[in-house]
């Protein structure tokens, strides 16, 4: 047992009288530690690789920009005309030295952040240029909002919080784990701790709080951020996705989990020690992403995309494998939502719907507008991040 797995056990240990058991408890605490496991082992082999995660970031550290100036990329055609060609700029796919840089993560503000195969973190912004370094190595946990950046450092179950002005913290009540997704917005800075407990911070300045759990055993998932709305999924005790006002930790709405997500379900045996087990797959062990706007709520879960409207909750889209289409792609797939688009990469090959071509009560896919793009491509905000040949492109959308 690694030293991380001791502290999660302490922690474990250390809320077990405040958390109200239920029958999936133990198998739950069981399937952390193993998940930490195996995900850290999963990490070094993709910085070996090197490979990169993807972390949805809303915003951008002020002042982290390239200091290349402006480098528009003139000529530069706009994807399926959703972004303004004037605001189109070159980020090279190579930082100083050589490196390969993949982006992690783009902000609302065109801020772009990403790493090398060694861990390095490198920024980039909408004035393009080289991606320049910031200094610290990565294992996960990179966002970002006004004027902070966030990211756990390899080996670790902290999340490190450094302001624009070099001052660094530890944010997130009990720490938090590189393999989840950390999101911001609205000044807020969100995510699950070791135990799966979502807790919401404000800037560097704020440890935070683990969010209410109303009496629950457990409350959710965090899934997806639209500030002020968190959405966290419930798969072990009421099965449903909720939507938490971070301002006052209330429960606004809850929903049906969304179609395939497949909540926590026992072995019907019990172990030698008495213990009936999660069946793999189920409950927060199932792999799933998730991401929202003002406007629409994305999941994409074994393949599917389904795009609910928040106004009314009524699916605007159901859309089945329609990028990739080699076994497999779901591993390493990419779900991102800028203001007006939706993003989704899998196996080197990204889809970009424009949002405008939604209908509430749901759209034939031929009535969808939709670009196919080759390689990664990222939306946050106003923004869109794509691969363009030897470096990305970044641009307005329109």
């Amino acid at each position: 047992m690694n030293g991380i797995e001791e502290r999660l056990r302490d922690a474990f240990g250390a809320r077990a009288e405040t958390v109200r058991p239920h029958p999936g408890a133990h198998a739950e605490n069981a399937r952390r530690l193993r998940r930490s496991r195996t995900r850290r082992r999963a990490a070094a082999s993709a910085a070996v690789l090197g490979t990169a995660a993807a972390v949805a970031v809303p915003a951008a550290l002020a002042g982290a920009h390239g200091g290349d100036g402006r480098h528009a990329a003139a000529g530069v055609r706009s994807p399926g005309n959703l972004v303004k060609a004037s605001t189109i700029v070159t980020i090279p796919a190579t930082v100083a030295g050589g490196a390969a840089f993949t982006p992690d993560a783009l902000g609302a503000d065109g801020s772009v952040v990403g790493r090398t195969s060694d861990g390095r973190v490198y920024t980039a912004g909408p004035k393009g240029g080289r991606p320049k370094p910031l200094g610290v190595r990565a294992e996960g946990g990179l966002a970002a909002g006004r004027g902070f950046v966030t990211w756990i450092a390899p080996g670790s179950w902290k999340l490190s919080c450094r302001t624009a002005g070099g001052r660094t913290g530890v944010i997130g009540p009990q720490g938090a784990t590189p393999a989840d997704p950390v999101l911001t917005g609205g000044g807020a800075v969100v995510g699950d701790d070791p135990m799966n407990q979502p807790f919401v911070a404000t800037g560097c300045g704020d440890t935070g709080r683990t969010v209410d759990n109303h009496g629950k055993g457990v409350l959710g998932r965090a899934v997806a951020f639209a500030y002020p709305t968190l959405f966290v999924a419930d798969t072990s005790n009421d099965d449903v996705l909720r939507e938490i006002d971070v301002r006052t930790d209330a429960i606004v709405r809850e929903h049906p989990l969304p179609p395939g997500v497949r909540p926590l379900k026992l072995t019907g045996k019990p172990d030698r020690g008495g213990v009936r087990r999660a069946v793999p797959g189920t409950g927060p062990d199932q792999r799933w992403q998730a991401a929202a706007n003002k406007d629409y709520f994305a999941s994409l879960v074994d393949g599917t995309l389904r795009i609910v409207a928040r106004d009314g909750w009524k699916t605007a889209a159901a859309l089945n494998r329609f990028g990739p289409s080699h076994k497999g792609a779901d591993a390493d797939a990419r779900l991102s939502v800028g203001d007006r688009v939706i993003a989704y990469t899998a196996g080197g090959e990204s889809n970009v719907i424009d949002t405008r071509t939604l209908a509430k009560g749901g759209a034939h896919p031929s009535a969808i507008g939709m670009v196919l793009l080759r390689g990664p491509v990222l939306a946050a905000g106003g923004w869109l991040l794509w691969r363009d040949g030897a470096g990305y492109r970044l641009g307005r959308v329109r």
